[in-house]
């Protein structure tokens, strides 16, 4: 049986990735897909459990990406979220090592992820799981 997909089981996609780069992807392009395919209480209902906490900087990222998709889906913010621990003292910017990138994630990420101090790459941002700044400027 497939447990019911809610935020929380992340916390063991962390644990368990074979490499960072797998966790990025499941915690960026994963998870916000899976949300989006679910209906309004199925999102609400996977909002709710707090997830585990790793102990890792990838609990503030989990965190940064919950609370956008609450807030981009017009769902509550779940108490969890304002934990302490899910928030990094330094900011975390997962595209360092290229400083056009590394601007573009401080003017680009969203408010969840500037406040829990985890800026993914903003262009794996799109309109799944984000704002992507170009795609607002494109006539659907």
């Amino acid at each position: 049986m497939v447990p019911e997909f809610t935020v929380a089981n992340y916390s063991q996609v962390i644990k368990h990735a074979l490499d960072e780069s797998e966790c990025y992807r499941m915690l960026i392009h994963d998870l916000p897909r899976r949300f989006h395919e679910a209906d309004r209480e199925q999102q609400a209902r996977a909002l709710e459990p707090a997830p585990p906490l790793t102990g890792t900087r990838w609990d503030a990222l989990l965190a940064g990406m919950a609370e956008h998709l609450a807030m981009l889906h017009e769902h509550p913010i779940q108490g969890w979220m304002n934990e302490r621990e899910r928030f990094l003292d330094l900011t975390w910017i997962l595209s360092e090592g290229n400083p056009v990138l590394v601007s573009r994630s401080l003017i680009d990420s969203p408010a969840a992820f500037l406040r829990h101090g985890a800026l993914p790459d903003p262009r794996d941002l799109d309109d799944r799981g984000g704002e992507r700044p170009d795609a607002c400027l494109v006539p659907r």
